[in-house]
């Protein structure tokens, strides 16, 4: 028996208690929250289950997985992020820092290979969504995917990564490996905590330095979190387009400020308006995602980021939006996918890189017979270029009325279904 098999086989044992839960299909995430406190997500759900663990065989599991990834896990270093051989993520506490005893979460790592195809029919996003991601990655353009914890920002940069043409040389950077790209040519760089002696560090920012020097044509950034961000902002911003990560962040222009956050925790000192327009010239496209109150995935924003306003504010356009309508009467979150009605800034470069079909018309909710969704959902930004059907707005005139009568007939349209 090979080590990797010998130690799937001890990892097994350990975990006996959930093994039914890791091995369902259907379980995307188990709670551990002490030995007797185990819950499960099922379809965006959580639910309490009756598994229970000793002390001893729980501390043991956390052990042997410490041991395994030949990272450190002991009372002077409570923390520790790993993966299981199947890929899947695991986080674990010890106490007394999870007063409830030792704490384990196991995000799990789907055996099936999600596609984009597959993202549609699950109404994750729409295929004129899937049109445009298509060609912003194909012409370059720098994408930072954000989202709340459990939104699926990992699963859609996977996703996202098939889109690459297969002749690039893709370096991808994490905390702990989880991204699963297919092309040829992939170089995976992750990080190394210190050894108990507190030497032999390599964290993010080091391996940013690293790609650098490495002939990239595109670098992937599992997640941000760090001062690590200001060297992704300079290698946006010094020719290596195409460059994606994800943070967390719930709107287009939180994410901007979540970047320059980050940004400014490097020790290079940098005056904050410098910060700001470098995160504005090296971001193009936020892509938002949330898991809404059904439990489902949704890509809710596809935003294009704008340069700073005169007060050296951030600006963003939402291009694509998940328009909400409330829910069913068996939980289900009703709503549509739509363009908002503005055409992009960068829709001419996007052009002449070949993507014609990106007419006017393209971004014209009309289009798509679905109502144009409410103002609310946008930004203040006002000076836009909208598509045909909604020129008034480029003129400052209100919407006509028969507007929210078409929504609220879409509504009814959508229950009937």
């Amino acid at each position: 028996m090979n080590p990797m098999s010998m130690y799937n086989e001890s990892l097994r044992a350990f975990l006996k208690p959930i093994l039914a839960f890791l091995d369902d299909e259907s379980v995307s995430e188990v709670m551990i929250n002490g030995p007797a406190d185990i819950w499960i997500e099922r379809k965006g759900r959580l639910q309490k289950t009756e598994a229970k663990f000793s002390e001893e065989g729980l501390m043991g599991a956390a052990r042997n997985i410490a041991q395994y990834v030949g990272r450190p896990l002991s009372i002077e270093r409570p923390r520790l992020d790993a993966r299981l051989p199947d890929g899947s993520r695991i986080h674990v506490i010890l106490s007394p820092v999870a007063r409830q005893g030792t704490t384990i979460a196991i995000r799990k790592f789907s055996k099936t290979r999600l596609t984009v195809a597959a993202l549609v029919e699950e109404k994750s996003l729409s295929e004129p969504m899937v049109q445009l991601l298509t060609a912003l990655i194909e012409s370059k353009m720098n994408l930072v995917i954000s989202g709340g914890t459990g939104s699926g920002k990992t699963s859609l940069l996977n996703i996202l990564s098939t889109l690459i043409p297969e002749g690039e040389r893709i370096l991808t950077i994490e905390d702990s490996a989880e991204l699963q790209l297919r092309q040829p040519h992939v170089v995976s760089l992750e990080t190394r905590p210190a050894d108990v002696q507190g030497k032999g560090n390599v964290d993010m920012g080091d391996l940013l330095q690293s790609a650098l020097r490495l002939r990239p044509d595109r670098i992937i950034v599992g997640e941000v979190r760090g001062g690590e961000c200001f060297h992704l902002i300079q290698a946006m911003n010094t020719g290596h387009g195409g460059s994606m990560a994800t943070t967390h962040a719930n709107t287009p222009v939180d994410t901007l400020r979540r970047l320059e956050s980050l940004s400014l925790m490097n020790l290079v000192e940098l005056p904050l308006v410098a910060a700001r327009a470098q995160v504005a010239s090296a971001i193009q496209w936020i892509v938002c995602c949330e898991r809404v109150l059904d439990g489902s995935r949704k890509i809710t924003s596809i935003a294009e980021v704008l340069p700073l306003n005169d007060k050296g504010e951030y600006r963003t356009q939402d291009i694509f939006v998940f328009s909400a309508l409330g829910q069913t009467d068996q939980g289900e979150l009703m709503g549509y996918f739509a363009p908002t009605g503005i055409i992009p800034h960068s829709v001419y470069k996007l052009r002449s890189n070949g993507f014609s079909k990106l007419s006017d018309a393209f971004f014209d909710p009309l289009t798509y017979q679905v109502p144009p969704p409410p103002l609310f959902l946008l930004s203040e930004y006002s000076e836009r270029q909208w598509a045909p059907s909604l020129a008034h707005r480029t003129r400052g005139e209100l919407d006509s009325p028969h507007v929210e009568a078409e929504r609220v007939a879409f509504r009814r349209k959508l229950q009937l279904h």
